[in-house]
């Protein structure tokens, strides 16, 4: 790591960030939740900033007398993931309406007020004009900093702890991942593929490889053509969506009429890169669910509301998923934990990203802390456990996700930590005896389970992946990121609240008087408390079953591999396309009928060869979005008839 290489980071983070809350707030007309889907995995300013210090490698090399080098490019290539996805819908964005939208939409028809009095101090600025005019606006659009300096530094100490806890956690597993288990990280091609003298499949270069070219402008064609059609409708286009659920009118096949096939390249492209058993599973666990209401339907069977209960079944899956990361790194936890505790000389360290006792003591630690946290807050003890070891186990999977798969979405769990307690409790005992702290504190966190900041955690691990790629010494990373994500939110409050502040919260990113996105669904979250205030309900037994049965059929899945290892079924396509299946399946279902006919006409061979159109794909979908978004930053979103070149 070099002094230029670190200004390079921090001067091009600077850009990256405004780049991307400037892109958020350009809203397409009809797209309420166009803002959500602008954050691509990688994101896409970090690829521009990266092509963009490949192009200008003769500039570095005059300015600095030796031009950057692919551990340097890489290393502010890291840099900017960890710093981007701050300022993005997740993480400052869903956290600042969380904390406050409370208390100004609180009236007497809803309880707001209520559950506003029981969160703790430090949540929002406790003077109502300072709240009010950061969702209306001030007279002179400047931000009251001195009120907000203690929140933000309250939230800020605690987003860092759990940033922190994740990235030990992480670090525990990394060498069962990657040596042991030797996990590919598909995503990792992206950024190796523009800094590597030859891409993946090839020996030229990615930008001189005719493949990219034609498959780039494919791309871009496709595109093109769709904002031919938003302009004039008889213009032929497969456009971003096909609602296929069209078809289904007559019952009991309405059961279907929500599917949707999403015309993604960059999904479709990264696609290339996953196993074809996941990709199966994806698209077959995807539509079962759908199949398991149709048999109920048709059989006759009196199914529950709700039924199969898909988001309690993805919350199983992920409980049932990272139960069996522990189980099977269990023998390098034990390595570990002899290391940090026993002292064992015989055990070395020095090749991890922090020492096995950092490690350890970092993830129990920060876990503890964490809780005794959110318990002095005045959540029960029980509550407060299970609610962030569901944060953070599920940010471990969601990261296993990425290091396996290389699924190109933002989104792991997104269900709710505080409707999974309900299942099991019921509203009744979380206001036990009229104490509204569990549900107000819990509630005020849920953007944590609704939003982008446990997928992020899928860069920590491929950040270490990419110093062990680089040769970059692995005891930087660490730090780097710690100090990279404190100064991305600090950086992140500036961009937001001045902009909130400037023209009010509830107008940009296309809101209305109910706001955009994030305070839309930070008010849906809101009333979900209210109302188990009004019906203080009993468990949900078929809920908290379901949980259960999809946490039991993950482990069966593991087991039954280890058994036939043939067995199409992959717990991964399971534990991803469960909840979040509606986005991915349809690119799965088209990847996996190529992959499948390669993988027959020309085998390994023909597969290889063709890894770098598809690698084109996905480079080309991220240019052309970064293209797109420039262009309506400058001329308006009207200049693309309102098509918008979306992730997720």
């Amino acid at each position: 790591m070099t002094f230029r290489a670190v200004i390079i980071a921090i001067l091009l983070s600077i850009i990256a960030v405004a780049w991307m809350h400037q892109a958020s707030l350009v809203q397409a007309p009809g797209l309420f939740w166009a803002p959500i889907y602008l954050l691509s995995v990688p994101p896409v300013p970090a690829v521009f900033c990266l092509i963009l210090l490949v192009a200008l490698v003769p500039v570095t090399m005059k300015l600095f007398g030796k031009a950057l080098s692919k551990r340097e490019m890489v290393f502010i290539y890291m840099v900017l993931v960890i710093a981007i996805p701050t300022v993005s819908w997740g993480v400052i964005e869903c956290m600042l309406p969380s904390a406050s939208t409370a208390l100004y939409f609180a009236t007497p028809d809803n309880n707001f007020a209520m559950l506003t009095e029981a969160m703790p101090r430090w949540f929002y600025p406790h003077d109502a004009e300072v709240v009010r005019t950061m969702y209306e606006g001030s007279s002179d659009g400047s931000v009251p900093w001195g009120a907000w300096i203690y929140p933000l530094a309250m939230w800020t100490i605690f987003m860092t702890l759990l940033f922190f806890t994740t990235l030990c956690a992480l670090t525990m597993l990394r060498k069962q991942w990657v040596e042991n288990e030797r996990l590919r990280f598909p995503l990792l091609f992206v950024p190796m593929s523009i800094v590597e003298k030859a891409v993946p499949g090839s020996r030229a270069p990615f930008f001189r490889n005719p493949l990219v070219w034609i498959a780039i402008g494919l791309v871009f064609l496709h595109h093109c053509l769709n904002i031919a059609h938003e302009y004039n409708p008889a213009v032929m286009a497969l456009t971003n969506r096909y609602h296929l659920g069209a078809i289904f009118t007559e019952y009991p096949w309405t059961v279907y009429r929500g599917l949707t096939i999403f015309n993604n390249p960059q999904v479709i492209g990264l696609a290339y890169f996953v196993p074809l058993d996941i990709l199966f599973s994806g698209w077959f666990f995807h539509l079962s669910q759908s199949t398991l209401r149709l048999l109920s339907e048709m059989f006759g069977i009196s199914a529950a509301p709700g039924f199969p209960h898909t988001l309690a079944q993805s919350a199983g899956a992920y409980t049932g998923m990272f139960l069996i990361l522990l189980w099977v790194g269990r023998h390098e936890i034990a390595i570990i934990w002899r290391k940090a505790l026993g002292g064992n000389t015989s055990i070395d360290d020095s090749a991890e990203p922090m020492s096995h006792r950092a490690a350890l003591l970092g993830t129990i630690g920060g876990t503890a802390v964490i809780v005794i946290w959110v318990i002095a807050m005045g959540v029960y003890p029980a509550y407060a456990a299970a609610y962030f070891l569901m944060v953070i186990g599920f940010a471990v999977v969601s990261a296993r996700i990425r290091a396996e798969a290389g699924i190109p979405t933002m989104w792991g769990y997104f269900g709710g930590h505080a409707r999974i307690l309900k299942y099991f409790v019921g509203s009744r005992d979380l206001i036990r005896q009229g104490d509204l702290r569990n549900i107000s504190v819990l509630t005020t966190f849920e953007w944590l389970s609704e939003g982008y900041f446990a997928g992020q955690m899928g860069y920590q691990i491929e950040n270490e992946r990419l110093a062990e790629e680089v040769k970059l010494h692995p005891r930087i990373m660490p730090p780097v990121m710690m100090i990279t994500f404190v100064l991305g939110c600090i950086f992140a409050y500036y961009l937001i609240l001045g902009t909130q502040y400037k023209y009010g919260s509830t107008t940009i990113a296309g809101g209305t008087r109910m706001g955009g996105p994030a305070i839309s669904t930070a008010y849906s979250h809101w009333q979900q408390a209210s109302t188990m205030l009004d019906s203080e309900a009993l468990p949900d037994l078929n809920q908290a079953i379901a949980m259960i049965a999809g946490a039991a059929f993950t482990i069966l899945l593991v087991l039954a591999r280890w058994r036939w290892l043939r067995i199409p079924l992959h717990p991964i396509g399971y534990v991803t396309c469960t909840g979040y299946g509606y986005a991915l399946w349809g690119p799965f279902f088209v990847t996996w009928v190529v992959k499948a006919i390669v993988h027959r006409l020309g085998g390994a061979r023909l597969y290889r060869q063709l890894m770098p159109f598809f690698l084109g794909l996905a480079f080309g979908d991220l240019l052309a979005g970064g293209i797109s978004w420039i262009i309506m930053s400058i001329f308006g979103p009207e200049i693309l008839a309102g098509y918008m070149v979306q992730f997720g």
